[in-house]
């Protein structure tokens, strides 16, 4: 008989606290809009055990997950929803840190307390349980997520579901898996809010009373709502959340529950190729002549001046990338090697990858997957120093490009490690 614990904790940070995501812009809290929260579902079925976890986070250091598994007997997974009004458990490059930007070593802490105890709480705490899970479908079509860097580009629509229901068929547990940045709230918003999946809680919460909510990102290193948001507001954060809330609700409806699971939880590190960086001196008037071209364009078009500006912060990043390699940095050898984890519960596997990861990579995994219900979960474990882009991104260039230290072909490592992992390769 299968074993499934459920918890959840408040980790809102204290009045202050930095939000994090956007750059150049330290953002202490002036409040709170909605809560954070941090959930754990725990499966046992009397031989293995593994608990996951998602976090309101914009990200979660590999040191941090190192140190909980430390504490537990079964496996771990801990993923964040990448909300950019939430703050970051991370690192800060020096540069960062001359724009004021920082991490709060209290809330950090505090946070660390309260994920042991959350995880202890599922664990301890178990009820015979069912458990199903789902694919559903919310994209374009009704004006939700798609590809930021090209309007009509590769997306994925797909809205991956997990339950767990008790014995009286109460939906105790719904784990979510969807590929779109946490972005409808922009830099100026100085509350706390989990953006729409804080939405998606919100709706559930009516529907099914008795449950937890749980979010985590596909691959979304590529997706967001600019060409499909009608506003960058609390407002469309909520037509969002709540259109996702009534497809999940959709996808539960259809499920078939069993009370039978098989759990295999494998693991594997791998080397990721980098690029090879141009000189500060080569970087340093590319960036000027970007960060002009923005302000030349701050009276166009919203799409315009938005992308005018991601471009800037690429060629500001990779500026600022060349001078920390020529200078020696080395905290990016703590974010590696890239964990991939695979998380198989009957018919359906979870492929957790640190990182931000573009789309492509998401999708050829799944199409390789041997498994029909595959849910590619970024962020886990783990962030990595930058995005992980296709070849073809590199001319056009762009944030993601100029954010990361890898290589174009890192994604396609990623890819062959996962599938391998996934369907028992040698």
């Amino acid at each position: 008989m299968l074993k499934a614990g459920m918890s959840i904790a408040d980790i809102t940070p204290a009045k202050g606290v930095q939000l994090a995501g956007y750059p150049h812009c330290p953002r202490g809290n002036e409040g709170v809009h909605d809560r954070s929260y941090a959930s754990c579902m725990f499966l046992d079925n009397g031989e293995k055990k593994v608990a996951l976890v998602a976090m309101d986070l914009l990200y979660f250091t590999k040191k941090r997950v190192e140190e909980l598994r430390s504490k537990f007997g079964f496996e771990i997974v801990i993923s964040v929803s990448h909300s950019h009004s939430t703050p970051m458990v991370s690192y800060v490059h020096e540069f960062e840190r001359e724009e004021g930007i920082d991490v709060s070593d209290e809330y950090t802490a505090e946070l660390m307390e309260k994920t042991e105890k959350l995880i202890r709480e599922a664990s301890e705490n178990t009820f015979d349980a069912q458990f199903a899970t789902y694919v559903g479908r919310c994209g374009a079509e009704r004006g939700v997520g798609g590809n930021r860097r090209e309007r009509g580009g590769v997306a994925d629509p797909s809205v991956n579901v997990m339950c767990v229901r008790d014995t009286e068929g109460r939906i105790r547990g719904i784990y979510t898996c969807y590929a779109l940045h946490p972005t409808y709230l922009h830099a100026e918003n100085v509350l706390v809010s989990a953006d729409y999946p804080g939405y998606i809680r919100r709706y559930l919460s009516f529907a099914y009373p008795d449950a937890v909510f749980m979010f985590t990102q596909g691959t979304s290193g590529n997706q967001s709502s600019r060409y499909h948001r009608i506003g960058q507001n609390f407002e469309e954060a909520c037509r969002v959340g709540t259109t996702l809330g009534t497809e999940i609700q959709n996808c539960i409806e259809k499920m078939e529950f069993t009370d039978r699971l098989e759990i295999n939880v494998k693991h594997t590190e791998i080397d990721l190729p980098r690029r090879k960086f141009a000189s500060s001196a080569e970087a340093k008037p590319r960036m000027e002549a970007a960060r002009q071209r923005f302000q030349s364009l701050k009276n166009a078009d919203y799409i315009t001046m938005r992308n005018a500006e991601l471009d800037m912060f690429g060629a500001e990043d990779l500026y600022y990338l060349a001078l920390e390699l020529e200078e020696g940095e080395t905290f990016y050898d703590k974010q590696l090697p890239c964990e991939i984890q695979a998380v198989v519960l009957n018919d359906t596997a979870l492929l957790m990858t640190q990182g931000e990861i573009f789309v492509e990579f998401g999708l050829s995994i799944k199409s390789e997957s041997k498994y029909a219900k595959t849910f590619v979960v970024e962020l886990s474990n783990g962030e990595l120093p930058g995005y992980i882009y296709t070849e073809d991104a590199v001319n056009d260039g762009g944030y993601e490009v100029g954010n990361s230290i890898f290589a174009p072909t890192a994604g396609n490592e990623i890819v062959k490690a996962a599938v391998k992992l996934l369907n028992g390769e040698k």
